[in-house]
């Protein structure tokens, strides 16, 4: 169907590559929107913008029509906020859109980021490709199968999201101090990582040394 899209380029660009393979499907934005009578069955929510052309309030606005019309509510992840690597904060995440879409119009949500099992999914087709392309078909065959996302480790700043599809998953995962979660946050928290680091630098330097193993933990104060 076609899609209203709210968001930064990276949420166009994927969904405008899905959309080719289905003919008579097309991406609305808030440019492109048109007269009165355009269809729209999807309105999806990514990163969202503060003034100029893209400005995503204009863009709620005209998604709150397509709503009331029926189309589905989706949205890339469910973070308020986000925290830059100067340590200030960013109100750039989805859900203050969604919140007021759901409340407005009174249309339920559904979440395709963190911590929905379905970006893993995607996540081990995209490794099970870049292992198998530069094999032969005999390579192939042996390895096809051996490719388990349990072998490798997720690193995130977030522990509702990075931290929950991790251990849910059966995945190792690094927690790095550098984003939204703070020690205090941690230590109150049921969901416990297996590494936590500073930063990224810290956590690379780990894996430099050889520091961390599959099911490893350090004692991070």
């Amino acid at each position: 169907g076609n899609v209203f899209v709210i968001g930064e380029d990276g949420v166009k660009e994927g969904i405008s590559d899905a959309l080719a393979a289905s003919p008579g499907c097309r991406m609305i934005t808030n440019s492109s929107v048109g007269g009165e009578g355009v269809h729209c069955d999807f309105v999806c929510v990514g990163t969202i913008f503060t003034g100029g052309p893209n400005d995503s309030w204009t863009g709620a606005e005209q998604a709150s029509t397509f709503l009331k019309r029926g189309a589905k509510l989706v949205y890339s992840n469910p973070d308020i906020y986000e925290v830059t690597q100067d340590g200030s904060y960013k109100f750039g995440c989805p859900m203050p859109v969604v919140n007021l879409l759901m409340q407005t119009t009174g249309c339920s949500s559904y979440n395709l980021g963190k911590p929905n099992p379905f970006m893993l999914r995607q996540a081990h087709d995209h490794l099970v490709h870049a292992v198998l392309s530069p094999l032969s078909q005999t390579q192939r065959s042996f390895v096809q199968g051996h490719v388990d996302l349990t072998d490798v480790l997720f690193v995130g700043d977030s522990i509702n999201t990075d931290v929950r599809i991790a251990l849910e998953n059966n995945i190792d995962v690094a927690l790095v101090l550098s984003g939204t979660t703070t020690l205090e946050a941690l230590k109150l928290s049921a969901l416990q990582p297996n590494y936590v680091f500073d930063d990224v630098k810290a956590l690379h330097e780990a894996l430099s040394r050889g520091d961390l193993s599959r099911g490893g933990r350090n004692n991070f104060q």
